[in-house]
């Protein structure tokens, strides 16, 4: 698909072009309302875009060069491309690569799903660019999601990669064996400050972006005595630190230890002002996912119902689509408190209380001017790669984030998590030519993001309602 996408490059520019006799190097999107992604606009914009980067950017009164392909954009308004910062590729949207949730592997093989995955993520590169996300950061991975970095990188039908590879945790060896393979590893234990260490030169050696903490044991003395080392090791190698921490206290614990994203919400209880100073000193990031859990209701629910969909461009991948929509074929071999109707209420009570603390405490991150960025959890159980980034930020909105921030959020905020603001995430002279094109004003209701009809990676322009192989040979 790599070498097809280049083939094919300039023939599909030259037809998308509508005002253009000849070839040129120059493509332009024309009188489009552009936000630029930190918090500006232009209206009646002018974008010059050559060699898949932005030559220049401006009002109408900016200078097009002669013979350039031109795009009449008039009354669609332009943002960066989107970026989700939280999603993991090990992980496919059911239970069949989180065994630790629902066990189906005596009907699923889990180290074929896992085979599967890491041999095709094409099928969630197409569902990512045709939502819009042309940036994503995998914050949790096996050893080969690093090595996405670099082979999606110039494949522009691929999001950008972040990836940070292994995580260490505190959870038993016992418990974090169904999560790993018998070639590689997902999620280590921390059993020891070398052993430790060990883990995050591997990971940087792979070339990581950032070090993962999945969650912290408090009372764990030795294990709190051991991430001490590793919080050095992360220092000493010029990464950064990462953490899944979902307490208030464990979130406190980790930005005491330096990190500089916290890849969840604090959902346990609100927020006090000694949060706010550590996470304002510490220069963090905040990612809400404020998804997930119901994306596990969903999907438990299942078993037993249906699970609904709303994917009008089709970009879903067939593969998870149909796994849940035949969830029920599982029904036989599902312990049975978990198809209960007790169990599908009392997880329903859950998450809505925990939700209910997540939207109090990301509006109180965001009027203390703590940086977030948009983050789904994408690949847990009913939380969809691509299409799950418009309800992550809808949720955001309806905690009461105005929609402008959230564009900001979407975009530059997520390049800086990934370290790529220097040259994706805003719509900037010299960057990327990353961009989504809709109907609707996304500034007035974030649910507008949804009326996408094109996306750009690196100055490709594709049609988001066609499968990226119909636009090829379109």
């Amino acid at each position: 698909m790599k070498n097809i996408c280049y083939l094919f490059y300039f023939l599909i520019i030259f037809y998308s072009c509508k005002d253009t006799k000849d070839s040129s190097d120059y493509t332009v999107l024309k009188g489009g309302t552009v936000f630029i992604g930190n918090g500006n606009s232009i209206s009646d914009g002018i974008i010059i875009i050559k060699n898949g980067k932005i030559e220049n950017i401006g009002n109408n009164k900016t200078s097009i060069p002669d013979n350039a392909n031109i795009i009449d954009v008039t009354g669609k308004f332009i943002t960066p491309g989107l970026i989700d910062s939280h999603v993991h590729f090990f992980q496919t949207g059911f239970f069949d690569s989180r065994p630790d949730a629902l066990d189906l592997r005596d009907s699923i093989n889990y180290e074929k799903t896992q085979d599967y995955v890491k041999n095709n993520p094409e099928r969630y590169y197409e569902a990512y660019l045709r939502s819009g996300v042309t940036g994503v950061y995998d914050v949790g991975g096996f050893s080969w999601s690093i090595e996405l970095q670099n082979s999606a990188e110039n494949n522009l039908y691929a999001p950008h990669i972040a990836a940070s590879g292994i995580l260490l945790t505190p959870a038993s060896k016992e418990r974090v064996k169904s999560f790993n393979t018998a070639n590689d590893s997902v999620l280590v234990h921390l059993e020891s400050a070398e052993h430790g260490k060990s883990v995050v030169r591997l990971n940087d050696s792979l070339g990581s972006t950032g070090i993962k903490i999945h969650q912290l044991y408090l009372n764990d003395t030795t294990f709190m005595k051991n991430m001490v080392a590793v919080k050095e090791e992360i220092a000493k190698r010029g990464n950064k630190m990462i953490v899944h921490a979902t307490t208030l206290e464990q979130a406190k614990e980790a930005l005491k230890l330096y990190a500089k994203v916290l890849v969840h919400s604090v959902e346990d209880k609100e927020i006090d002002e000694e949060f706010i100073k550590l996470a304002k000193a510490k220069s963090i990031i905040y990612c809400p996912t404020l998804i997930v859990s119901r994306g596990y209701y969903n999907a438990y629910r299942a078993i037993n119902y249906d699970f609904n969909i709303h994917d009008p461009n089709n970009v879903v991948d067939a593969k998870t689509k149909n796994l849940l929509m035949t969830a029920n074929r599982f029904s036989e071999i599902v312990p049975d408190v978990l198809k209960s109707d007790e169990f599908i209420e009392n997880f329903y009570k859950r998450i809505t209380e925990a939700e209910k603390i997540m939207s109090i405490n990301l509006k109180k991150v965001y009027e203390a001017q703590i940086p977030i960025a948009v983050a789904t959890d994408a690949g847990n159980p009913g939380t969809l790669h691509g299409i799950s980034i418009y309800k992550e930020m809808e949720a955001m909105q309806e905690a009461g984030i105005p929609a402008k921030d959230i564009i900001t959020m979407a975009t530059q905020n997520g390049a800086i998590a990934m370290e790529r603001d220097d040259d994706i995430g805003t719509l900037e002279k010299g960057k990327l030519a990353d961009l989504v094109i809709l109907n609707k004003n996304p500034s007035v209701d974030i649910s507008n993001m949804r009326s996408i009809t094109h996306v750009m990676r690196g100055g490709f322009l594709h049609p988001v309602e066609k499968p990226f192989e119909e636009n090829m040979f379109e």
